[in-house]
């Protein structure tokens, strides 16, 4: 449950970065707009996460569908840089976890329609020093689970490391040990 709450603090704190208000025409009231990610992902769900594996859930709406009324590509290549960099937080990386250096995302088959929800599984499958390599698969829900589309995402990480860590099935946060064996969050 550590790790998840450490990963819904880091989209919280996405979302927010992209607040912002603004005066429409004429009109003296403002609308807050939340960037990208909160006017597209905002729905998106955060269900599991552990070390290097995040599991999240998206209801389709209206505003991610394409003229054939199915799951735009570009929702899903969206969802494979959010979905890939939420996965490098579950190793205790906060947001923002690093650039794109490569993403892609291959369509498998229609991502869903309104009503219906897309199951994403994010993997962190390597992480340097300095790059990371990530993984992301889509499913319809269960019990089809039919492979809607995968991607990957490499990401340049530069300054961004780790602050705490967290056990194999992420229940607990477990800190970081200083060379001496203390737990120390200052030295980052």
């Amino acid at each position: 449950m550590a790790c998840l709450k450490f990963v819904q603090n880091c989209w919280s704190s996405t979302i927010a970065k992209g607040a912002s208000l603004v005066h429409l025409g004429s009109c003296l009231t403002q609308h807050l707009l939340s960037g990208h990610d909160g006017n597209v992902l905002s729905s998106l769900k955060l269900l599991a996460a552990r070390p290097g594996y995040l599991k999240t859930s998206l209801p389709i709406e209206k505003r991610h569908l394409n003229n054939h009324k199915a799951m735009h590509g570009g929702v899903l290549l969206s969802l494979t840089d959010t979905v890939t960099s939420l996965a490098l937080s579950t190793q205790g990386i906060p947001a923002p976890t690093g650039v794109s250096i490569n993403i892609s995302c291959e369509f498998v088959r229609p991502g869903g329609t309104e009503s219906s929800e897309l199951i994403g599984i994010g993997e962190v499958v390597q992480r340097g020093k300095t790059l990371a390599y990530t993984r992301v698969s889509f499913y319809t829900p269960e019990p089809e689970s039919k492979l809607v589309a995968f991607g990957s995402h490499t990401k340049h990480m530069g300054k961004n490391v780790p602050v705490t860590k967290f056990s194999e099935d992420g229940e607990t946060e477990l800190g970081l040990e200083s060379h001496d064996g203390r737990k120390d969050r200052a030295k980052l």
